[in-house]
């Protein structure tokens, strides 16, 4: 009787590298990786300074999900969601309308992007980059403009302010903090911050809440 795989849901670097470290003790058992994108490999932190080093979208990916496929004696399925899961009966339904059965299940999806709840005719146009899709769409929209909002004043919104303002872009950010990287930073660094940004180019728009956007023309308001 065969063996039922381990399913792994995510192939970012949670997923992958622990297929890598789970195959350094066991060669044999299935693994089955679970993806809603195309498996490629690559490191999520690329995505918030590729501008300003010039890689495009293609560049990021290290390999392909064949190649991991094939390095980690494991099968891929790709551009598929996990819209279901029975720890009971120990299976899972897909997006494709199968049922399958693990002998484990590992979730690593990964984080989120938090989604405002933004009114306006503008709001649905926002994008949020959390996977090398999505990043090849922001990368695209802006290839026809030259000034980009970020909203949230975090780790990744400091990072995506500081490579498009290398880029040569205008920069805002908007957020409720006083401070940017509030909640990582002591008050002297994030003013310190705030400051090198500024200089840099970033118009900072702190303490403040979005909470509408409309399109008028080719802008955002």
């Amino acid at each position: 009787m065969q063996m039922e795989p381990i399913i792994i849901i995510g192939t970012g670097l949670a997923g992958y590298n622990l297929g890598k470290e789970f195959r350094k003790l066991d060669t044999t058992t299935p693994l089955l990786f679970i993806t809603n994108d195309d498996g490629s490999f690559y490191s999520k932190p690329m995505l918030s300074n590729a501008l300003a080093k010039q890689k495009k979208p293609d560049e990021l990916a290290n390999f392909d999900a064949e190649k991991m496929a094939a390095d980690l004696n494991a099968e891929v399925m790709t551009f598929t969601r996990v819209e279901g899961i029975d720890p009971k009966s120990h299976s899972i339904n897909t997006s494709q309308g199968e049922s399958l059965h693990y002998s484990k299940l590992v979730i690593a999806t990964g984080a989120r992007a938090i989604e405002p709840p933004l009114v306006g005719d503008g709001a649905e146009l926002i994008y949020t980059v959390n996977s090398l899709q999505d990043y090849a769409q922001f990368r695209e929209s802006i290839s026809y403009i030259r000034h980009v909002a970020i909203i949230g004043p975090g780790l990744i919104g400091c990072e995506f302010a500081n490579d498009l303002i290398s880029a040569e872009y205008k920069v805002s950010v908007i957020g409720p903090d006083q401070l940017p990287l509030g909640r990582m930073l002591p008050a002297e660094a994030g003013a310190f911050m705030k400051q090198k940004l500024a200089d840099a180019g970033v118009n900072w728009l702190l303490g403040e809440t979005c909470s509408a956007i409309n399109k008028t023309g080719s802008q955002f308001e």
